[in-house]
């Protein structure tokens, strides 16, 4: 009898503990359900429109200067997101272009700003993540991403007086694809910061600019190269005030394949993975009105494959080396534009 008591009494137990733990798993899919719920924002845009306007007019000035100028400066910082539940797709456009007319050039544009890059990136988390009670863990996804950048017209050296023959740059010359597998952390909608192990970067361009020589990095006599490294790209965005927004982006890029190249035993390019490739955007709009305001960017870009237009070079016997194959700061290039004209929250 005792013996049946025993069993009887360690069933019951059994079925207690088994009811329990259904019970406090249920709880715990029940939370997990309603925090992917929770977060299910649904689709978001938003983005700033910069049109800026200079214009200068003088007649009989005994000072001197440009009789007749304009210059137009336009910019588009734009995105489009959507976020449901554990799931993410992100997509953003910059783009900016601007031309300058002068009399004395016969009122022949010439650009001020020509820039395109377009990027798309789609994160998924694991759904025990979005209850994990490590916020760093609630706040990553593992990404994909693909991005796009280029420019809209030509680019000429105008200091060359038949630049129009001699075209540095063209729409697809060069180009730059990325596509790239890695984590995003996503505390708020203000900051993000995308790290990949594993990106793979195309560069192309057109075969008239590697006739005579390499273009962009892409080799002599081809149109592309491809290159496989780390990447890292950063956004943030804060209002500093009621009326000015600032917005930043920084991009790292590391090719695992670079070396340097040499000749005659003379390195002639630096080049190693240690050296990375970086870009910094930043931006300060300022609202002045519904439809008024002011932008002030800078952008700073660090390549091996874009020496400038100005990068000097030495010969040591009789080998012609850049100067900036023993130091960073020949391969530097800065952009700062500011505009004040139309302004347009999207």
């Amino acid at each position: 009898m005792r013996k049946i008591f025993t069993l009887l009494a360690l069933a019951i137990s059994m079925q207690v503990l088994g009811q329990e733990v259904k019970e406090k798993s249920d709880q715990l899919q029940k939370d997990l359900d309603r925090k992917v719920k929770a977060e299910n924002e649904g689709w978001s845009r938003g983005g700033i429109v910069n049109v800026g306007i200079n214009q200068g007019l003088l007649e009989n000035w005994f000072a001197g200067g440009e009789r007749l100028s304009l210059a137009v400066n336009g910019q588009i910082n734009a995105f489009i997101n959507n976020v449901k539940g554990n799931r993410a797709w992100e997509n953003t456009l910059d783009a900016y272009y601007g031309l300058n007319y002068i009399q004395s050039n016969a009122f022949k544009p010439r650009k001020l700003d020509d820039r395109l890059d377009f990027s798309s990136r789609y994160s998924l988390q694991p759904k025990n993540w979005t209850i994990a009670p490590n916020k760093f863990k609630r706040h990553t996804y593992l990404t994909g991403l693909f991005r796009f950048q280029s420019q809209f017209t030509p680019g000429y050296d105008y200091s060359n007086n038949e630049y129009l023959k001699n075209p540095l740059s063209d729409f697809m010359a060069p180009a730059f694809f990325t596509l790239a597998l890695g984590a995003t952390y996503r505390p708020n909608d203000n900051f993000s910061v995308f790290i990949s192990p594993l990106a793979a970067r195309m560069t192309v361009t057109q075969a008239n600019y590697t006739k005579n020589g390499p273009h962009i990095g892409v080799p002599q006599g081809k149109t592309s190269r491809m290159e496989m490294g780390a990447y890292l790209t950063s956004r943030y965005k804060t209002e500093l005030t009621k009326n000015i927004i600032y917005n930043t982006r920084l991009d790292l890029y590391s090719n695992y394949l670079a070396k340097n190249s040499t000749e005659n035993g003379i390195i002639t390019r630096r080049d190693n993975p240690g050296n990375i490739d970086i870009l910094w955007d930043n931006f300060f709009a300022m609202k002045i009105n519904k439809f008024i305001g002011a932008g002030l960017g800078f952008t700073m870009i660090y390549d091996n494959d874009q020496p400038g237009q100005k990068t000097k070079s030495s010969n040591v016997n009789g080998v012609s080396i850049p100067n900036s194959a023993y130091g960073p700061l020949g391969w530097i290039q800065l952009k700062q534009v500011l505009n004040v004209g139309f302004s347009y929250k999207i």
